[in-house]
């Protein structure tokens, strides 16, 4: 244990001793050291210094093994500035080769810091290089990698080599293989950077460029700032960015500032817009790329100051820029790029451009959106591209005034992939937000003003979306303007539709402008108007200069309210109107309800403008109007036909030819009718209905009226045509039922007077009376009307079946007569009654004759109702009319054939013999056969003298003579009565003795005088029988006498004809 202590203790010793000369050794090395450090910090204090002796070892120092990099210096030299500072060798016109000889980077001086350990290794390896004044050539041959882009040349030039193998070293982790192996940094001063376009040959230099290239935990990192001249102002530039160390990922972010972009213009014929953006831009650009250069991403940031934008053969004037902001972005990885936005500042306007762009295998694509805010529309030439959408272009500068306008357009662009200068627009899109805007959309024709709205163009079609606008007084809301393919060659069409509101009056006004063409039949003056109107107004035409109507197509739909129109028809207004107007394809048509002349109707109006139209126009009335409104509406009045309320299906059509038509159906209920030349009258209340057609030649005169009706026992269906000055020309009734008439009638004028036809089942006597007597009132009233001329001449034909009299009937009625007047010319008349009859006036000397058969006067007697007790005999009447009285009288003879009296039951209202029998009766047999009864007549006017009327049979004789009044269907009879006549008779034969004793011819010696008087129907006898004892030259005073007639034997007065 004590050998072990004491071995310890040797050893302990052996070690102290060891470390004790050690330390002498280092100290005296340090101190020896020191003083060489001294003396050579002393020396290198003074200056550097020359180590050109040392040229060929510094030399082979620098060149490690295995570098191919073989260096070349003018001179060497150590230099140290000061303490703290390290210590450099420093070489100047130095010069670096590759093993083919080829320079591949040169500096007009370097300096060079070293790593300590390497002086171990026995090389000299910098940690640090510091180029002053390095000349850096650069070919930008826009293909490859970024980086080969930039730095390498398309010959293969060598100087460019040196950056990439200063990065590959700086990327290696340090060693001391390579003579950079140790190198930590390069900073590169007053560089001189010559940039060179290879396509253009463009030209940028650097003069004074400083860089450096740094190894750092994280790669390489490099800074660089420069200002580059040759094209264009200068541009500064600054350059920040890293190389990861594993050599996945570049990133560089450059800034720049007072780049204008016309530099690029010269670079490609595809930028040679560029030329007129004269605007200095400051801005970052971010570059991401993969270790081998290729880019993945890019964003670039932009802004920029005053300039100016001029775009030759794009913009028409050039804009002054007063700034700009840009963000842009690139993404190589999902092939897409987008524009974040690009915003610049007009002044008067501002722009804003977003997109997003795609690149497949084939094609490139880009979808953007560009924005123009408030630009003034009188300068909208000055935004508009001269070449976009040119038609749309001329016509908004020619029509689009005042006010400011907001502009988008969204586009899609696309181009081969390798071939971008092949770039179509697939799609493009503008659009509009306007205010306050003025728009003149055809010519002469009242602009649009205070316009707001939307518009977008498209496929060659620019739509306007009209918000808010007034013309003219009216509103306009929601109306759209398009202009159609004014992309194409001219011309181009414009379609227009524009919901107006506003005044009916203002609604005209504007309607009425020429340009529109529409009918002056629908164009009424203003002032006659009244009430608010809404109109959906649709125009289209060709965007020419000479515009004329008919290139125009117009369409109209239109809501009236409170609506008036004076003399709507005629002098009939229309007021309060609420209808719906619609005009299109050559056709206006009106439907509403109104009032017309206070009176409420539904109203269609229809008016067809087409060459070919079925008609021209076309009113449809219905409601109850007064029957006054027909005259206040133009037609001929109806006043003496109707008056009061009338309920009214009416439609008045116009034709193509100007001739018209109104058929209308009525409700007479409420009115009060008559009908004059019937003599006919239906009270208000009394039903009634009648329809009418009325054609109207062109001017409106009235050609016919085709009319049916009921009412008040009327039942009538006819015709009436007129003549060109509306004068009543014929009259043909297919149907008149009236009361007990029935018939068909054809009465026509001609210029002597009228021609009347009848046909018909039956006619009632009394009424052709009572027509006769209003024609001549009415013509009296009326000398130059129909009533007139009908009273100058009739002709008439007749087939009646059944002549009705007030109690009975003459049967049929066949053949002709002609009246002048009252007054019958000529007459030729088959009579049913009395087994028939026949009765003639015919022309003679001086006057007429006439002539009247009956075959059976008793029957006819009974059948017409005016008498019974007279059976059988024959009547025969000549006689003639003296025309030279203004009245002509009727002088004639009477002979009834053989006839005998029957009493009868008494039937109402039929006058009877019966009381004459009676009286016979008491003077022999009244019911014998009488051989004949003969007398003269003389009529005038309406009464009938009888005289010398005598009668007899085997044992009754009878004398007669008096008045029938025919007019008042009274009689005033008186004679005498003979009994046992043959007997009784036969004195008055004897001479002298015989008439004075009898009383003349057919009197007796007994005779009893009679006196028959009173109505037709209630015929009163007076019988005398004191008179059967007086001599019969006395028998007479017992006789009433005979009422005064016309003295037939006095000169007559001038007949009037």
């Amino acid at each position: 244990m004590r050998v072990a202590i004491v071995k310890n203790r040797k050893e302990s010793g052996l070690v102290k001793r060891t470390y004790r000369i050690c330390v002498r050794a280092v100290a005296g090395i340090v101190l020896g050291l020191a003083a060489l450090i001294i003396v050579a910090a002393i020396r290198l204090s003074a200056g550097p210094v020359s180590l050109e002796f040392l040229k060929p070892q510094i030399a082979r120092l620098l060149d490690a093994p295995g570098n191919d990099v073989k260096p070349e210096f003018d001179s060497i030299a150590f230099e140290w500035t000061g303490l703290g500072q390290p210590i450099r060798l420093m070489f100047h016109g130095l010069r670096f080769a590759n093993g083919q000889g080829q320079l591949i980077a040169s500096a007009p001086g370097a300096s060079l810091t070293f790593d300590p350990r390497s002086v171990i290794h026995g090389i000299f390896l910098p940690t640090s290089v510091e180029m002053e004044r390095p000349v850096i050539e650069a070919d930008i041959a826009r293909d490859g990698g970024i980086f080969q882009r930039i730095f390498t040349s398309q010959e293969g030039g060598a100087q460019g080599e040196a950056v990439a193998i200063l990065i590959d070293q700086l990327l290696a982790e340090p060693n001391y293989d390579s003579l950079i192996g140790q190198l930590d940094s390069v900073k590169v001063t007053q560089a001189k950077v010559t940039l060179r376009d290879l396509k253009s040959g463009l030209i940028w230099v650097a003069p004074s460029a400083n860089a450096e290239l740094k190894r750092d935990t994280a790669g390489v990192s490099i800074k660089a700032a420069a200002r580059f001249t040759g094209h264009g102002d200068p541009v500064d530039t600054s350059l920040s960015g890293v190389y990861t160390r594993d050599r996945s990922r570049i990133s560089v972010e450059a800034r720049i500032d007072g780049f204008k972009p016309w530099v690029f213009a010269d670079m490609s014929p595809d930028l040679v817009l560029l030329r007129g953006v004269d605007v200095a831009l400051s801005g970052r650009l971010q570059i991401d790329a993969n270790g081998k250069g290729e880019i993945r991403t890019v964003g670039v940031d932009i802004t920029g100051g005053k300039g100016s934008v001029t775009l030759p053969g794009v913009l028409p004037v050039a804009h002054e820029v007063r700034g700009m902001n840009a963000r842009f972005f690139v993404d190589a990885t999902k092939h897409t790029a987008g524009i974040d936005k690009v915003e610049m500042d007009f002044g008067a306007a501002k722009i804003l451009v977003t997109g997003n762009g795609e690149r497949t295998d084939d094609r490139r694509t880009f979808s953007g959106r560009a924005e123009i805010h408030q630009i003034p529309i009188d300068k909208l030439g000055e935004y508009w591209p001269l070449d976009f959408a040119q038609g749309g272009r001329e016509w908004a500068l020619a029509n689009l005034s005042k006010g400011a306008l907001d502009v988008a357009a969204e586009f899609s662009l696309s181009s081969p992939v390798d071939d971008i200068s092949d770039m179509k627009v697939d799609r493009l899109v503008g659009l509009l937000d306007y205010g306050g805007m003025t728009v003149r959309y055809m010519p002469n024709m009242p602009e649009l003003q205070d316009v707001s709205g939307k518009a977008r163009y498209e496929k060659g079609s620019l739509r306007f979306d009209v918000q808010r606008g007034n013309a003219v007084g009216l509103k306009v809301t929601d109306g759209v303007i398009e202009l159609l393919a004014i992309d194409l060659p001219p011309p181009q069409m414009a379609t227009m539709r524009l919901p107006i509101s506003g005044s009916a009056q203002d609604v005209l006004r504007f309607l009425a402008q020429p340009k529109l063409g529409l009918p002056k039949e629908v164009v009424y003056d203003p002032k006659r108007i009244a009430g608010n109107v809404a109109i959906d107004l649709s125009l289209a035409f060709p965007l020419i200069n000479a515009l004329s109507v008919s290139d125009i197509e117009i369409k109209a739909d239109a809501n009236l309210t409170s609506f008036s129109l004076q003399n709507a028809l005629g002098e009939v207004d229309l007021t309060d109107a609420t209808a719906r107007l619609k005009y299109g394809a050559s056709e206006l048509s009106v439907t509403g309800q109104g009032k017309l002349d206070g009176n409420a109707v539904d109203i269609t109006w229809r008016e067809l403008f087409a060459a070919k139209a079925p008609f021209r126009r076309r009113y449809d009335v219905k409601g109850t109007v007064n029957a006054a409104i027909v005259e206040k509406a133009g037609f001929p009045s109806v006043d003496s036909f109707v008056t009061g309320p009338v309920g009214t299906t009416l439609s008045y059509q116009v034709a193509t030819n100007g001739t018209s038509e109104v058929v209308g159906r009525f409700d007479l209920k409420g009115a009060k009718v008559f009908i004059e030349p019937m003599g006919l009258t239906k009270e208000a209340g009394a039903e009634g209905l009648a329809n009418l057609t009325l054609k109207l030649g062109q001017g409106g005169k009235l050609s016919s009226a085709e009319f049916e009706g009921r009412g008040a026992g009327l039942q009538a269906k006819g015709l009436a045509r007129f003549a060109t000055d509306n004068v009543l020309q014929q009259v043909t009734m297919q149907q008149v039922k009236i009361g007990r008439t029935d018939l068909s009638f054809d009465w026509k004028r001609q210029p002597s007077g009228v021609e009347l036809s009848i046909k018909g089942q039956s006619l009632e006597l009394a009424r052709v009376r009572e027509m006769i007597r209003i024609r001549d009132t009415v013509a009296a009233r009326e000398p130059k009307g129909p009533a007139a001329d009908a009273r100058h001449s009739t002709k008439m034909d007749i087939q009646v079946q059944d002549v009705i009299l007030k109690r009975g009937s003459l049967g049929y009625l066949n053949g002709r007569f002609d009246m002048m007047g009252e007054r019958v010319t000529f007459a030729d008349l088959g009579i049913g009654g009395g087994k028939g009859s026949t009765f003639r006036i015919t022309p003679a000397q001086s006057g007429r004759t006439l002539f009247l058969y009956v075959a059976d006067f008793g029957q006819l007697l009974s059948e017409a109702g005016w008498m019974d007790g007279l059976v059988n005999g024959y009547l025969h009447i000549e006689g003639k009319f003296n025309d030279l009285w203004a009245d002509p009288p009727l002088e004639g003879t009477l002979k009834v054939g053989p006839y005998r009296l029957q009493k009868v039951s008494p039937r109402p209202d039929v006058g009877t013999l019966n009381a004459a029998i009676d009286g016979l009766n008491s003077a022999g047999n009244a019911l014998q056969q009488f051989d004949s009864l003969t007398a003269s007549l003389v009529k005038a006017g309406e009464s009938i003298q009888v005289r010398n009327g005598r009668t007899s049979g085997p044992s009754i004789g009878l004398t007669t003579q008096g008045i029938v009044d025919i007019g008042k269907e009274t009689a005033q009879l008186y004679g005498v009565i003979v009994p046992a006549f043959a007997l009784n008779n036969l004195l008055s034969n004897v001479p002298l003795l015989g008439p004075l004793l009898t009383g003349g011819k057919d009197g007796g010696l007994f005779a009893i005088s009679y006196r028959l008087h009173g109505p037709f129907d209630d015929l009163k006898n007076d019988i005398n029988m004191m008179s059967a004892v007086t001599p019969g030259a006395l028998r007479e005073i017992f006789t009433a006498p005979p009422p005064p007639m016309p003295n037939t034997t006095q000169a007559p007065p001038p007949a009037t004809r």
